[in-house]
């Protein structure tokens, strides 16, 4: 069994909903107040700002990652299997140069910037909105992008069960439920999701002969994770109250990929623990429409247990602490619309390693144990204006930030290090929508451009500053990383034919790489700059009532500049740098939907050198890759059911540790709806 802790507050949550049914069956429907969207950019999708809703990706078997990679300008690559790190790349950023929300808390990790895209399940989540190049209403700007989760808070009776079984021993369980009544809801959500993750890999060094390359089974590579989600909604005269919970356990066994040793026994684990509060008032005053205040705290509790003999080698505890603060009016003075905005973010990290029984010695060889901090506060103010006469609607978005970060070895004195950075964004574009001010005669016929620019930053993580693994050391001197981006784009639809367009150009400078010297030494710096230039494309059509097409296209040329002459004039790692897909969907019968999508994604590098490690004979890119998906939907009345095949034709491919990737699997679902 993955799990030895049983979640009893699911138990209760459900029991609550049950018993408060009969409560709310005299109840009448009222007008209530509601949240604000995060912007007007809502009411518009355009290359640089995309929203799905919960019905897009709700029936279909897929993890956030997977969704997320249909986007024009996401890529997501990760190492295969279920439960293993995710790398999110946006118009061909690094996954730290992206920033990740959960409703309004920014979740990316101050210790090591990054953050797990798959930690919510699908069935948990409302609706999904990414920004590209910019930031998503309000906040500072970042060089690649935003991606915003907002968790599932229906606001009429529902309830929900799904479950799913596929390749590799993959199951899941969902259940949802959610009661309104007069004055508040309240909404529940299980989710239970493990899989073996024993596909075919070829094994460098088998166990049993050291000397050979074999295809086995992955063993010691199973995930687990049990998630519960609780959203509550009061609404009082103008005022709304939204409190919110998630706790998450999952395990991951950590496969030996060298000789898939049978005795190997290392995992993690970790249980988070997320609670929000929301206040917003919709105000009567003509100048101030709304204010609204948020609070986040997260807890999550990290052990990593190296046993590569099934004896216990070491063992390290992670602690992190995450709270988050906002405030936000909205006002209004004529036509213009001022958001101005107070952002406070204080992370905590310790770490403690035990090393066959006794504390790890920070001495120059073994990676010390920490205590950090980051307390940033950002603030800045969004303005738009609409120009009616010219069908224009402006904005610009102004943030400074102000961090100050600390670092101490534990169990020695004298080791603290304190550092402040501050550093500011901004933002400009312009967005030309004709059919919002009613200057377009046909309503077959919609048409929106948009201009922006932004200057985003990536601060330094406190690893990157402070940390210390040995002969590798942190750098407190660095800068953070910056961009200039501007971008240009369009859409067009006329009856039942739709264009989008994007291009846009960046340039990188003050890029943080590692670095090591002839005596494998190393350290982070600044020593790289790039230039980016992208170009995004997508045709839609609808042939008829039951057959649509998609055609999909995006193309990125790079170059790094730097003094190292390895890294100078190479293009960037970790990102594809050709994309193309083509997606066609056919209703069979008034229940029957099929759907089948392939896509092309060619040249990517592993490394900054550009230098690939060929893989036998094969002297081509290893991490090409030519994959189709196959869907095969089923829905009547409450029912719905899928068949999803993936990597269809079974294509073989470098994933993101440079590894074989996992080959075709197949996934099956049902749901019904109002249990």
């Amino acid at each position: 069994m993955l799990f030895r802790r049983p979640t009893p507050v699911l138990a209760a949550c459900l029991s609550l909903l049950h018993l408060s049914s009969a409560q709310a069956e005299n109840t009448t429907e009222t007008t209530v107040v509601t949240a604000t969207a995060e912007t007007d950019l809502n009411a518009l999708n355009t290359p640089n700002y995309q929203i799905l809703y919960r019905e897009d990706f709700i029936d279909s078997s897929q993890t956030l990652g997977d969704l997320l990679q249909k986007i024009n300008g996401i890529q997501i690559r990760q190492i295969s299997g279920l439960g293993n790190p995710a790398s999110v790349s946006v118009r061909g950023s690094s996954s730290k140069q992206v920033q990740l929300y959960i409703d309004g808390q920014l979740i990316n990790d101050s210790q090591f910037g990054g953050f797990d895209v798959n930690q919510l399940p699908t069935e948990q989540i409302d609706s999904i909105e990414i920004s590209k190049s910019q930031a998503l209403g309000t906040g500072s700007t970042p060089i690649g992008g935003v991606i915003r989760i907002n968790t599932y808070n229906p606001q009429i009776d529902s309830a929900r069960m799904s479950l799913a079984t596929g390749s590799f021993g993959y199951r899941e369980v969902n259940i949802t439920a959610n009661k309104r009544f007069t004055n508040y809801t309240l909404a529940a959500g299980f989710s239970h999701v493990q899989s073996e993750n024993n596909y075919d890999y070829l094994v460098p060094q088998s166990f049993t002969n050291p000397s050979v390359s074999a295809e086995e089974k992955l063993a010691n590579n199973a995930y687990g994770k049990n998630t519960l989600h609780l959203n509550s909604e009061i609404y009082i005269g103008q005022h709304l109250l939204r409190f919110n919970m998630q706790y998450t356990e999952q395990r991951k066994e950590l496969a030996n990929y060298q000789n898939n040793s049978p005795e190997n026994a290392s995992e993690i684990s970790s249980d988070s623990w997320r609670f929000g509060y929301l206040h917003n008032w919709q105000s009567s005053n003509v100048w101030l429409e709304q204010i609204e205040f948020e609070a986040y705290t997260q807890f999550t509790d990290e052990i990593y247990l190296d046993q590569p003999i099934g004896v216990m080698n070491k063992r390290s505890n992670y602690q992190t602490v995450k709270s988050f603060t906002s405030i936000k009016p909205t006002l209004n003075i004529g036509d213009l619309t001022m958001t101005p905005f107070i952002n406070v973010n204080h992370q905590t990290f310790e770490s403690t390693t035990v090393l066959k029984g006794k504390i790890t010695p920070c001495n120059g060889i073994n990676s010390c144990d920490v205590t950090a901090s980051q307390l940033q506060l950002n603030y800045g103010s969004r303005l738009e204006w609409p120009i009616t006469q010219l069908a224009l609607i402006p904005y610009v978005l102004i943030s400074q930030s102000q961090d100050k970060n600390t670092n101490s070895v534990l169990n020695q004195s004298g080791t603290k290090h304190v550092d402040k950075q501050d550093y500011t964004t901004q933002e400009f574009g312009i967005t030309y929508q004709p059919n919002k001010f009613n200057a377009v005669v046909d309503d077959r016929f919609d048409f929106s451009a948009f201009l922006t620019w932004s200057n985003g930053v990536r601060a330094p993580t406190l690893f990157e500053m402070f940390g210390d693994r040995g002969s590798f050391k942190g750098n407190p001197s660095l800068k953070p990383e910056e961009a200039e981006t501007l971008s240009l784009g369009s859409t067009l639809s006329y009856s039942d034919v739709s264009f989008t367009g994007a291009v846009y150009h960046q340039q990188l400078v003050n890029s943080i790489v590692a670095i090591f010297n002839s005596s494998n030494v190393g350290s982070y710096a600044n020593v790289s700059h790039a230039e980016l230039t992208g170009l995004e494309l997508q045709a839609n059509y609808r042939v008829s009532t039951d057959l649509s097409l998609m055609l999909q296209a995006n193309l990125i040329d790079s170059n790094s500049q730097s003094k190292y002459t390895a890294y100078n004039n190479k293009r960037l790692p970790g990102i594809y740098h050709q994309q193309y897909s083509a997606g066609i969907g056919y209703a069979i019968t008034e229940h029957w939907q099929v759907n089948l999508n392939s896509n092309i994604d060619n040249e990517l590098y592993f490394n900054r050198a550009n230098v690939f490690n060929s893989v036998g004979n094969d002297t081509e890119n290893p991490a090409n890759r030519f994959t189709t998906d196959l869907q095969l939907g089923w829905k009547k009345g409450r029912y719905t059911s899928l068949l999803a095949i993936n990597n269809l034709f079974d294509d073989e491919y470098q994933d993101l540790a440079n590894r074989p990737a996992q080959g075709r699997n197949i996934q099956f679902k049902i749901a019904i709806k109002e249990i």
